[in-house]
């Protein structure tokens, strides 16, 4: 997995939700949340496998992409 830097101090994670958000915010697709849990999994067994995170992070982003 690759090292990122540490965001700045002032950074906040978890910022408060404002109505822009939730003017974006759309329902989820048919069979959009199996996708997604499918490629979380994939990630997960990768690493418990003790292979590349980064191989398996850019094959489900391939696979979410396409599936879009």
């Amino acid at each position: 997995m690759s090292i990122r830097p540490k965001p700045p101090e002032d950074y906040d994670d978890n910022p408060p939700l404002e109505s822009e958000f939730f003017a974006r915010a759309r329902p989820a697709a048919p069979g959009e949340a199996a996708r997604l849990r499918a490629a979380l999994e994939r990630i997960v067994k990768a690493h418990e496998e003790g292979r590349s995170l980064d191989t398996a992070i850019a094959e489900a982003r391939a696979a979410l992409t396409a599936a879009e």
